[in-house]
């Protein structure tokens, strides 16, 4: 059924017309009368998409449920899914974390092009567009296609997210996918929601048999090159949406059904060995990307082209060697609120977590202020503040 997410004006609000039951449905053409003019019946993707009121006929025809604007339009719009509760807890929780690290969220938030939105878009030193699907994909709006358009938008990275592993087979993009978890568990910000696929470790080895590796050229001693691989390593989605617009987390081939989300440090790793426009393939060879990025050569290769300077970084901004002792007094502070919060539970939980929360608003507002004064990278100093404070502890 096309055009089948509506308004209804007599208090319903926004429903699926499919999930209508027999009865309602034929109340409803009963009530509309075949016309616009009953304003009963409103498109809810001109509304959501456009904030543009249009007004639909509602009638049967060949036994079917039929919604339409005009006369002899019948398919304006392919079906769209309703957003479910889990969908929405999802994108509260994304949103809730996001916001608690210190980064811009926007929900439902929509490109200049008017054709592409995000569930939850985390603006920190990337944008992040973070899409989470619940239900499969439909005919005409697969996640490249989508990927692409927020890729073209000035987006920096898409985070694909299901708990379905038939989703996750069946897309055509990097996919993270955690454990499947109800409602309340979802809304429940203790509750740990671990992704099982898609974050990936790189491994580098020198091919001998004392490594313990399998050649991928089947050689039995080893070939004695060096091989660059990746296998399946632990996060969660929370420690995900912490990372990942901080640019400490970054997708390999997005755009393929073989991409994963990595560290920034093993991202390195893989470039190093394959460049930034090939992929392995099952030889042991090298082949290009159908998805071209970059300048599509290794970074041995760009070195010799583009030596920068020792204190000069992408971006212009010189390294980070060293934070203020406020900024790592800042980050303990927000550590030891968190710690607090373990055993607490109702009202004492709850002020446990606004005092973390404010903190941890303290902390990257002092982070930015510093990095835009020294001109240096956001990212480094929050992680250099973080690691100082994560010495001092362990010292003690």
């Amino acid at each position: 059924m096309h055009n089948n997410l509506i308004y209804l004006t007599d208090g319903r609000g926004k429903v699926d017309a499919t999930k209508l039951s027999d009865i309602e449905w034929k109340q409803l053409v009963a009530d509309n009368r075949d016309s616009t003019r009953r304003q009963l019946v409103k498109c809810a993707w001109c509304w959501d998409d456009d904030k543009v009121t249009h007004w639909m006929r509602t009638f049967c025809r060949n036994g079917g449920r039929v919604i339409a604007h005009q006369p002899n339009e019948c398919a304006d719009h392919p079906y769209q899914a309703l957003e479910s509760d889990e969908h929405k807890a999802y994108c509260d929780r994304v949103e809730r974390v996001g916001e608690s690290e210190g980064f811009e969220s926007r929900r439902e938030a929509r490109a200049s092009d008017g054709r592409t939105r995000s569930d939850v878009l985390l603006v920190g030193d990337l944008h992040l567009s973070y899409e989470m699907q619940h239900s499969p994909f439909k005919q005409g709006y697969g996640a490249r296609e989508r990927t692409r358009r927020s890729l073209a938008a000035k987006r920096d990275a898409v985070a694909w997210h299901t708990d379905s592993s038939i989703i996750a087979t069946g897309a055509s993009v990097a996919m993270l996918r955690s454990n499947q978890a109800r409602l309340p568990q979802i809304e429940n910000p203790r509750y740990e929601l671990r992704i099982l696929g898609g974050y990936r470790k790189v491994l580098a080895w020198k091919c001998t048999s004392r490594e313990g590796h399998r050649c991928p050229l089947k050689r039995f001693a080893g070939c004695g090159s060096t091989h660059v691989d990746s296998q399946p390593t632990a996060i969660t989605l929370d420690d995900f949406i912490r990372q990942a617009p901080a640019g400490l987390v970054v997708p390999v081939r997005p755009l393929e059904r073989s991409g994963f989300w990595t560290t920034n440090r093993d991202y390195q790793i893989w470039v190093d060995h394959y460049g930034v426009g090939t992929r392995p393939s099952t030889d042991g060879t090298l082949r290009t990307w159908k998805e071209q990025q970059a300048d599509g050569h290794s970074r041995h290769t760009a070195a010799k082209d583009h030596t920068p300077g020792p204190q000069q970084q992408a971006g212009g901004h010189r390294a980070v060697t060293d934070v203020p002792d406020e900024l790592i007094d800042l980050q303990r502070s927000t550590r030891e609120a968190q710690a607090k919060l373990a055993g607490l539970e109702g009202g004492a939980f709850d002020a446990q977590l606004k005092e973390w929360r404010t903190a941890a608003e303290t902390f990257h507002e002092a982070v930015t202020a510093y990095a835009a004064l020294e001109r240096v990278s956001r990212s480094e100093v929050e992680q250099a503040a973080k690691n100082a404070a994560r010495s001092l502890r362990q010292e003690r």
